[in-house]
């Protein structure tokens, strides 16, 4: 290239970059000046609008909140008050903003208009707060004329005077709470339950999801209250062991330093080891582990078990009497939580739990009654603990009867009833009897574990007995054998080596008190008196075969 022609280009290219320079310097001051200008109205309206400064326990009780579920309190209205709440929607009209507030299932409308100390500047920072965020608001308590029906408070809103960001969520969600609380048989997108479970946080904050588990604490706190009010001693076994703790294959195996340990499958045998040590009575709420590969709708890996041992005088029925009186509390106790109930069935409808017979229909067919001595003249031999309790047991023979009724192919006494035909003979009691809650003695020696004591009148079957709700399994128990020698035969004749569980045998060898006790599924008991098709829907972070996070 010719020199001359290059010198004569260089100018050109000299202004070419001068003038790109100007442009940038000349964006960069306009940010600057716009930085500057938002600096000066954040600066202005700080005491406003804006953001909080962080939660860092700088004070301590300067303010007060209302909670959003108080704010209908008539001694309120016109008040001014402050709450923080969760942002659910908000959108801006023109020269005025609303938002719906919420904390847990309770909500609110709040609005705000560009008037005297509220500037345009406050609409429009409402109007792009994420959805989600935390908000501390400040605001007056208004009626208003016409009910506003997308908020549980609907005869009022709140006029925001102020109002400032705790914290601030993305604006990309996982999925909506709208879509995550649509009923499956809804029009409208759905969010599936692997992406709801990945995401539980999120998933809580539906009302369906975060009233299940408020009545799941329920049902642990209704089971140590009636237990405590009955004489019973709440104890923690450990969860560590050193040999599978009921003599099955179904357990997990773990290093523990130089030798190997299991995940305790329930609290079983040490249930029956304190009642040795002379405690009458005994419960424990705590983690149950089984390495079952079974995905089904109501299996889990690790669920919460709430189990009860106690002393017999004579009977297993000593046991199922405490059971029943135990059931009775929790379901009578749980109908008042009229909120949460009617937060789940929006939903997942489902039908209230029946769980007593009505004297009428105890009448029509001859069911029994244990504690006045009536014998049943009931095709299946029914019966009731006593008219107080009126909840129906049926022996597991004349289980297998009904059953028998509807089935092509017989089944016998001893058979062992799969999950199908139990769903069946759920649906058979319902029919018959009108309740969804019964109990089944009995079972065959067969389908026991081994320290199951054997009837004496039958050795075909055990003094043992399982719960249902809605044609499903959620409790098991037994009579437990308490005579080392017996237990120890009965081991051998199902294969099972307790010498691993030496302690356990030998913890009846100093004068053992008879006993009989039973464990509940927390999960299964939830699941199944919501009406709930899947386990998952109960369980907080559910462990399956597939599943080990979050």
């Amino acid at each position: 290239m010719n020199s001359n022609h290059a010198d004569a280009g260089a100018p050109a290219m000299e202004k070419k970059m001068s003038d790109k320079e100007a442009r940038k310097a000349a964006r960069l001051a306009e940010e600057k000046a716009r930085a500057e200008e938002k600096a000066a109205l954040v600066e202005k309206y700080k005491d406003v609008f804006g953001a909080a400064p962080m939660v860092q326990s700088t004070t301590y009780k300067s303010r007060t909140h209302i909670p959003v579920a108080k704010l209908s309190q008539p001694e309120l209205v016109s008040k001014t008050v402050l709450i923080r709440a969760r942002v659910s929607t908000t959108r801006k009209k023109g020269k005025m903003a609303f938002m719906v507030l919420r904390d847990g299932s309770d909500s609110v409308q709040a609005m705000a208009a560009v008037e005297g100390n509220v500037p345009k500047e406050m609409i429009d920072f409402m109007g792009q707060i994420a959805t989600e965020s935390i908000v501390d608001v400040e605001a007056t308590v208004c009626k208003v004329e016409q009910p506003i029906t997308s908020t549980s408070h609907s005869d009022i809103e709140l006029k925001v005077k102020k109002i400032h960001t705790v914290t601030e969520s993305l604006r990309t969600l996982p999925f909506t709470l709208e879509d995550a609380s649509r009923k499956e048989s809804d029009e409208g997108a759905k969010v599936n339950l692997d992406t709801r479970l990945n995401s539980r946080w999120m998933d809580l904050r539906t009302p369906a999801s975060g009233a299940i588990f408020r009545l799941q604490s329920r049902v642990c706190q209704y089971f140590r209250q009636f237990l405590i009010d009955n004489d019973f001693c709440e104890i923690h076994s450990p969860k560590i062991i050193n040999a599978p703790s009921e003599g099955g294959a179904n357990v997990f195996k773990l290093e523990y330093f130089n030798r190997f340990a299991y995940l305790a499958q329930s609290p079983q045998l040490y249930k029956q080891m304190v009642l040795q040590g002379d405690v009458p009575r005994v419960f424990e709420v705590g983690p149950v582990f089984r390495s079952e590969n079974s995905n089904t709708h109501r299996h889990l890996t690790e669920f919460v078990g709430l189990d009860v041992e106690m002393r017999i005088d004579e009977h297993y029925y000593e046991v199922l009497d405490v059971a029943e009186s135990l059931f009775n509390y929790i379901f009578e106790h749980l109908a008042t939580h009229t909120k949460e109930l009617k937060n789940v069935c929006q939903q997942y409808p489902f039908e209230p739990l029946v769980w007593k017979l009505t004297p009428g229909k105890m009448k029509e067919l001859g069911v029994g009654v244990i504690s006045e001595n009536v014998v049943p003249t009931d095709k299946f031999q029914a019966r009731v603990h006593n008219m107080d309790s009126r909840m129906l047991r049926i022996n597991y023979m004349h289980c297998i009867e009904l059953l028998n009724t509807v089935l092509d192919e017989k089944m016998a006494p001893t058979d062992d009833i799969n999950t199908t035909n139990e769903k069946l003979l759920g649906k058979l009691v319902k029919e018959r009897y009108g309740t969804d809650f019964f109990i089944s003695d009995r079972f065959p020696s067969s389908v026991r574990p081994f320290y199951t004591m054997e009837c004496k009148d039958d050795v075909r079957f055990t003094n043992s007995y399982d719960m249902f709700i809605r044609g499903e399994e959620i409790s098991s128990g037994a009579q437990r054998i308490h005579d080392p020698d017996l237990l120890l035969a009965r081991a051998k004749m199902l294969n099972v080596d307790l010498t691993p569980i030496k302690e356990y045998v030998d913890s009846f060898r100093l004068g053992a008190w008879p006993h009989g006790g039973f464990g509940v599924g927390l999960e299964r008991v939830v699941m199944l008196y919501l009406g709930l098709s899947n386990v998952r829907l109960a369980s907080l972070f559910p462990r399956d075969p597939q599943r080990t996070t979050p």
